[in-house]
């Protein structure tokens, strides 16, 4: 709490004092201490509380047997709190509302300094120095377009602004505000996981006076990790202090404006790495990390490994990125394995086709199980080969038909042959679109039918079937289960009184 103003050091002092009884009275103190400074309290609210403040210590002091400084407290308490309460009287309730100028700290050998040269905000030449600042001293800017309708919102409902530590509620979405995203809505939750291994590498930028202009999210992230028992000790440091960019004291309202405009609406075309790289980084330290392993990890030992290669990547402890990485990957392989070594496509072809289609990679690697768009795909080999060829000839029209893959029948599989042999891209993008979304459709349809329906539409298309089906198109494994079920119908059957015939 460091700060040259007046109620500050009264503050401080009244802290230190706390904190000389114990770490315990010395936290609770500091809260009380700190809620009055985010809440202007009148002359009566500011004796009562420090009453209540310099009676805990007294308390606290008798209950240790430290009779001096029960004895000072009780010469020097209501001096105290005569005080604090004067350097209130002279002191602005709100710290960045024409407040006290926050001072800027050299650390760990960097000293305070102008940042040079002078940085341009919407084509505004602004001076700026750079320097360190305790991340609990930095206030979030309840100003910010981001949060207008929480705000308004709670305006409304508390006929007041929020405070510093509400402020941080809302980011993170602890407050109860009704129809707001309590999930994480401004991603704090990710940023911090890469702050937690970075440190904060895009200083946030204040006015004079410690409001943030640009960087609420930054200094949120920093406040979820020193109270978060997620992260060690080691990153709890790295957030304890943020390099900040300070506006000069007779930066003008227009200049703020310039800075707020520049860093929210200009682009600074940054150009992320496609998912296709990370996944790739991803899926080979994660080959890297087996081939350490004295045996294949069983099912516990890999989401432990998971886990630290979630956080080395600075994607958090949620697995979820990681395990859908790993996935596409291990399409994209097999993608790229048919077509250089059973097509004898050039090798950085397929690389770069590889690479365009990554995101239907995701799409192919969704359902595994019976049902599901690998897994129809793993129960025939020829037609995920027709897929794969297809992606690479580029004639899926749109992401979405993936989906529909799992529909695969005869027709379908004929369909995609024909179109994958049209030399027309523009003809065979229909005629795929065409088939699965009629067999979409119709596998649809029998859901919205009663049992006896359902029955008729099975019997319908088994007696239509060809003979040769049975041969060629329907596998063992599916004759085996529709030779049980039917074993099933005539036990049902005969139990409910059914004539069958010999």
């Amino acid at each position: 709490m460091s700060n040259p103003d007046p109620l500050h050091q009264e503050f401080e002092n009244l802290v230190r004092t706390a904190y000389l009884l114990s770490t315990e009275v010395g936290k609770e103190v500091e809260e009380v201490l700190r809620a009055g400074l985010d809440r202007p309290l009148s002359p009566a609210e500011s004796v009562e509380l420090l009453g209540k403040v310099v009676t805990a210590l007294k308390r606290n002091a008798a209950a240790a047997s430290d009779a001096a400084t029960v004895t000072a407290l009780e010469g020097q308490g209501e001096a105290i709190v005569a005080r604090i309460v004067a350097a209130r009287q002279c002191t602005p309730a709100t710290l960045g509302t024409n407040g006290t100028a926050v001072t800027l700290q050299a650390r760990n050998g960097i000293a305070v300094r102008h940042v040079q040269p002078r940085p341009f905000f919407h084509g505004k030449e602004i001076p700026v120095k750079e320097g360190f600042l305790r991340t609990t001293d930095i206030r979030l800017w309840d100003g910010n377009e981001r949060l207008e309708i929480h705000l308004a919102q709670f305006r409304e409902r508390h006929s007041r602004k929020p405070g510093r530590e509400e402020l941080l509620e809302i980011m993170l979405g602890k407050m109860s505000l009704p129809g707001a995203d309590t999930n994480d809505e401004f991603r704090i939750i990710e940023l911090a996981s890469s702050i937690a291994i970075n440190g904060v590498r895009k200083p946030p930028i204040i006015d004079i006076a410690g409001n943030l202009l640009d960087g609420n999210r930054r200094v949120t992230a920093c406040h979820l990790i020193l109270n978060s028992d997620d992260y060690s000790t080691e990153q709890k440091r790295r957030a304890e202090y943020v390099c900040v960019w300070q506006l000069a004291e007779n930066a003008t309202e227009d200049e703020k404006a310039a800075v707020v405009v520049s860093l929210n609406f200009e682009s600074d075309c940054k150009e992320p790495w496609p998912e296709y790289v990370k996944a790739r980084k991803v899926f080979e330290e994660w080959q890297a990390m087996l081939a350490l392993e004295p045996r294949v990890p069983a099912a516990e030992r890999q989401r432990e490994l998971k886990v630290q290669l979630s956080l080395k990547f600075a994607l958090g402890r949620d697995t979820s990125i990681v395990n859908r990485y790993l996935k596409m990957v291990e399409v994209a392989e097999e993608f790229e394995e048919h077509h250089a070594n059973v097509r004898q496509q050039e090798e950085f072809v397929v690389k770069h086709r590889a690479r365009q289609f990554f995101q239907y990679f995701d799409e192919l690697s969704k359902g595994a199980s019976p049902g599901g768009v690998w897994h129809t795909l793993g129960q025939n080999p020829e037609y995920k080969q027709l897929v794969f060829d297809l992606l690479f000839q580029r004639k899926f029209k749109k992401w979405e038909l993936i989906r529909y893959l799992r529909y695969h029948n005869k027709d379908v599989q004929d369909a995609l042959v024909r179109a994958r042999d049209d030399a027309d891209t523009d003809n065979a993008k229909d005629t795929i679109e065409e088939a699965l979304t009629q067999a979409k459709a119709r596998q649809r349809e029998p859901r919205v039918y009663d049992a006896n329906t359902r029955i008729e539409c099975f019997v319908k298309w088994l007696e239509e079937l060809p003979i040769g089906a049975f041969r060629d198109d329907i596998t063992p494994a599916n004759l085996q289960m529709l030779v049980r079920a039917l074993e099933l119908v005539e036990r049902q059957a005969k139990a409910a009184g059914t004539v069958i015939p010999e």
